[in-house]
């Protein structure tokens, strides 16, 4: 994680202050004053009262003076609390704008590195940051307002004690100076302890979410994995108590000696300045008015010090939020090349490897094909052999470990990403509708570039047409039930049949679908199989299946065998030639073959 300094977090923060809330600004400054004098008026107040009476002042001018220095006050107070709320309602937008980037950097980077280990638990730091509970950052102007008031208040109250004597002010100030010491080393213990508490909190955040997740919901109830999840939960959570536990420990003691301070510093100042009115160097209204600047300046070094923890943090929280949005910057498509292909393209794969960062072995082994423009190829063997993972190198979610993949003769990696996304449409396994129409989840557009013809014929290519005029709202319709209300609730057939209409609504040049069948019944299975020519007219498409019968459809098949393609030909080519995939479609013929005799009998 890259370091930022107390200083650069600093700039940072006023400087996004100005730029978002220039208002707030303004009014920021103008509270400091306010903040830093109004303890000064307040003492004043009972000052006044006995000054008034020890001087015998007349009784017009007694109350002239108490009435204008209470509507002083009163206007001062009127004002600092104003202020301090504004201050308060306009560091919540910040907290949007935060999340906001943080969403933008999570969707922009490499599907690679959203996947990896590293990037998530420093996503997780940053979000803990932004809400955790009492999280700094939803106070920032108020702990750098309150953090300068002090500074400025323990100051002029100093001041005015050096003035009366230099023993009092140092008698005052010299706590604070030792408990400034001791809370920098708590907070120094308190960085290392939060380091090591963010493993079982992002582990106790996981099981939370899996636990309120309706889709593991069933699961969780027919399996009664509850008190296991509960367990799990309970034992990273005292885990994560035993890290909080002992940074809260370090901030008790250093918070401890500085009470034993303050009490010897607050006794020391009695005794001295009754001293003086003992001694005839002090009236009584003085005594009252330096007892009420010691009672201030206490305070101005306890804010000090309580803010100066809190900044800590917050500068902490600044370091983890600026280096998660500066950092993750870099993507492995490192050219600029912007020509999108509209007609069928032409794949190789030329030594083509792939290993995943945690895994002993490549899960794709030196594989070398090529695939013409227009030809559509199956891609078929038993489970981890790597059919899922060749289509994510393909789709430019993953690079290669080692080896290049052209898409007609250039490297994917030197076109500009989002262009080489435009070339692609796929239907994965697993399908995640968003709680918008049907129109929006298909089209991915507004409504006034949407092709009504267009999103139709789509939907009647893949199968769903018939459900989608059935719905009262037809293709309006909201998806999402249990988040928008009347919303409709499709099968796991029919959100896979509307992710290909999806794919189909793009016209990419290469078309990819990775099981497109695996939640269909055998007859929505056939007759997707029967307009699988239509939907890959004009394109370059590879199709994964663990049926074999569906691979007759192809022009040529690609069998994988442990990372590597061992066979390749037509679907009667592999038959004849005999090995694994014959073994195999076999064994599926049997099987089906038996079901229709059982279905006869």
């Amino acid at each position: 994680m890259q370091s930022y300094t107390f200083w650069s977090n600093t700039r940072f923060h006023f400087r996004e202050m100005l730029k978002r809330e220039p208002l707030a600004a303004v009014f920021f400054i103008i509270t400091l004053p306010l903040g830093a004098f109004l303890p000064l008026l307040n003492a004043r107040l009972p000052k006044l009262v006995l000054q008034g009476l020890e001087e015998g002042w007349e009784l017009s001018v007694y109350l002239e003076r108490l009435i204008a220095l209470i509507l002083l006050l009163v206007a001062a107070n009127a004002a600092k609390t104003g202020l301090d709320n504004y201050l308060h309602i306009m560091n919540g937008p910040f907290e949007d704008i935060y999340n906001q980037q943080l969403l933008d950097k999570r969707l922009a980077v490499d599907f690679e590195t959203a996947e990896s280990k590293e990037f998530n638990e420093q996503a997780y730091a940053v979000y803990d940051s932004l809400y955790r509970n009492k999280a700094e950052m939803k106070d920032s102007f108020l702990i750098w307002q309150r953090f300068l008031i002090a500074l400025a208040s323990a100051a002029l109250y100093g001041s005015i004690l050096w003035l009366q004597s230099p023993f009092i002010c140092v008698l005052v100030l010299l706590p604070t100076v030792t408990a400034f010491f001791l809370q920098k080393k708590a907070h120094a213990f308190d960085r290392k302890m939060r380091l090591l508490a963010q493993a079982p909190g992002r582990k106790m955040a996981y099981v939370e979410q899996k636990a309120t997740d309706l889709k593991a919901g069933k699961d969780i109830r027919l399996f009664d994995l509850s008190g296991w999840l509960l367990d799990i939960l309970h034992k990273e959570r005292r885990v994560n108590e035993t890290y909080v536990n002992r940074w809260e420990r370090a901030y008790l003691a250093a918070n401890c000696v500085n009470a034993v301070l303050c009490f010897l510093r607050d006794s020391c100042a009695y005794v001295f300045l009754i001293l003086r009115i003992v001694q005839g160097r002090m009236a009584v209204s003085d005594f009252v008015w330096y007892m009420a600047i010691v009672a201030s300046c206490q305070q101005a070094c306890a804010s000090f010090l309580e803010q100066g923890e809190l900044l800590g943090k917050l500068n902490q929280d600044y370091s983890r939020l600026r280096s998660f949005l500066d950092g993750w910057n870099h993507t492995f498509f490192k050219g600029t090349y912007q020509d999108v292909k509209s007609k069928a393209v032409e794949i190789e794969f030329r030594h083509v490897t792939f290993q995943y960062p945690e895994s002993s072995r490549p899960c794709l082994e030196d594989l070398n094909f090529r695939i013409r423009a227009g030809e559509k190829i199956a891609l078929v063997g038993l489970n981890g052999a790597g059919k899922t993972t060749l289509v994510k190198l393909l789709c430019g979610l993953y690079r290669p470990t080692s080896g290049e993949i052209l898409v007609d003769g250039r490297n994917v990696l030197e076109y500009d990403r989002e262009c080489y996304y435009q070339m692609i449409s796929a239907v994965f396994q697993n399908t995640s509708l968003l709680p918008l129409s049907i129109a929006q989840n298909i089209c991915a557009a507004p409504e006034k570039e949407r092709n009504l013809t267009k999103l139709r014929k789509c939907l009647a290519l893949a199968g769903i047409r018939e459900k989608v005029d059935s719905l009262p709202q037809m293709e309006n319709t909201s998806l999402g039930k249990g988040i928008i209300e009347n919303a409709a609730d499709l099968s796991g057939g029919e959100r896979q049949k509307l992710w290909m209409a999806r794919a189909l609504y793009k016209e990419a040049p290469i078309l990819i679908l990775d099981e497109p069948t695996a939640a269909l019944d055998p007859l929505a299975e056939q007759e997707i199989y029967e307009k699988y020519m239509e939907m890959a007219q004009g394109k370059t498409s590879l199709f994964i299946s663990h049926r074999l019968s569906s691979t007759r459809f192809c022009d040529r098949i690609f069998f994988l065998e442990k990372g590597r393609i061992t066979q390749q030909g037509s679907h009667q080519k592999l038959l004849e030639t005999g090995g694994a995939y014959a073994r195999l479609f076999q064994i599926q013929s049997k099987y089906y073959t038996g079901q229709e005799k059982e279905a006869a009998l």
